[in-house]
């Protein structure tokens, strides 16, 4: 199907909407300190900053699922990075924690449809094994986005403060708005006015919720992107605060880190050709649980950078095996619900990973010991649902 010149511009354009909402999350985190001192906030309420983000992101999901199927995926977009630049600018300008807490809350809203339309784009225009090559690429980005974003944001805050990072949001997302708005065609061929009425999203939900298959691997996808968000909660002050190292090399132990994840992604999108994914995902946890593991070991005696970057980055390694392969397998049963089905993909991914961030935000950074504790339980809760994927043996 050639809905654009060629498939590449348009997922380039989908890419890009999932890039800055994934920006938003970790981008300003370098600066959590900074923003605390400055708007005289205590390290749990900024920590908790993250978690009003995520879940705004994933609520709003809900919604611009059934309403891309109805209206179609081109006018949510907008729509939704429109509200996204305007929780951006309010936080840069924010002079209270209650007023941030508030704007990140906005941001979230906005930037949900990045998710949910966006997986949705993807759904329209590929099939099959390009499906699964293409949310495996997405991935990457989405993964690597959080990760990388660090880096831009640790030079930002200490060359021009922690504001910059929000304007810096608002100004990319005003260049999205622009492009999208004059570029982006309508991919949904499927229009159906009715998948916006309360009662026949909660038919679709409710069918979606009924499938094993469906349901099995927004589970395991929600899990593996929480211990991604946890690292991505703790990390910073564990880098920053505890091992006193600048926001600038937080940012670049973030991208060593994060080299984990990025080719985690990119085996899995060759592992998917050869293998069941139900086996990928077990390799994938049992990886999980053996550096977690060594790291507990490691931490009883050591609290150094080698001693927390390394086995987070073969955890990561494990979570990027996990998260495309999953994400396609709940994308790929029902064509002509995409839209549905990505909003419950997304709103699960961001809703649940916002819980889990809740509670490590929590957790002390004294040392690593609290954040790998976190992470083996969130591996150890990934089991049970995967004997609902019984099918991909």
């Amino acid at each position: 199907m050639n809905f654009f010149p060629t498939e590449k511009i348009l997922f380039l354009f989908i890419v890009t909407a999932s890039i800055i909402g994934n920006a938003g999350s970790t981008l300003y985190l370098p600066a959590l300190l900074s923003i605390g001192q400055d708007l005289n906030a205590s390290p749990t309420l900024m920590k908790l900053s993250l978690s009003f983000y995520l879940i705004t992101f994933g609520l709003s999901q809900i919604f611009y699922g059934p309403l891309s199927d109805a209206f179609g995926r081109r006018i949510n977009l907008i729509i939704g990075l429109t509200i996204f630049f305007l929780g951006s600018l309010l936080s840069s300008f924010a002079t209270t924690i209650h007023l941030f807490l508030a704007a990140r809350l906005i941001q979230g809203i906005g930037i949900g449809t990045s998710s949910a339309v966006g997986f949705a784009f993807i759904r329209d225009i590929f099939e099959g094994q390009e499906l699964i090559k293409h949310l495996s690429y997405l991935s990457v980005f989405v993964g690597m986005t959080p990760i990388i974003a660090p880096l831009f944001g640790g030079y930002l805050t200490e060359y021009l403060g922690w504001r910059s990072c929000f304007i810096s949001l608002s100004l990319l997302s005003l260049f999205l708005i622009i492009g999208k708005t004059l570029f982006l065609p309508e991919t949904n061929i499927h229009l159906n006015k009715k998948a916006c009425h309360p009662k026949h999203i909660l038919k679709n939900f409710q069918f979606l919720l009924k499938s094993p298959l469906f349901l099995g691997f927004i589970l395991v996808t929600a899990i593996a992107f929480s211990s991604l968000m946890t690292i991505n909660t703790l990390l910073p002050l564990l880098i920053t605060k505890s091992l006193h190292l600048s926001p600038s090399i937080y940012g670049w132990l973030s991208i060593c880190s994060g080299g984990g994840y990025f080719i985690g992604a990119y085996v899995s999108s060759k592992l998917g050709q050869k293998f069941s994914k139900l086996k990928i995902i077990l390799a994938a946890c049992f990886i999980q649980l053996t550096f977690i593991l060594i790291a507990l070991v490691l931490s009883l005696f050591f609290f150094t950078v080698s001693a927390l970057i390394m086995p987070l980055t073969a955890t990561l390694f494990g979570i990027g095996l996990i998260v495309p392969i999953s994400s396609s397998g709940a994308l790929e049963p029902f064509p002509k619900m995409a839209g549905s089905e990505a909003a419950l993909l997304g709103a699960s991914m961001f809703s649940i990973s916002s819980l889990f961030t809740a509670l490590a935000s929590l957790l002390s950074e004294k040392t690593q010991i609290p954040l790998f504790l976190f992470l083996l339980g969130l591996t150890l809760i990934s089991f049970p649902p995967l004997f609902l994927l019984k099918k991909e043996a």
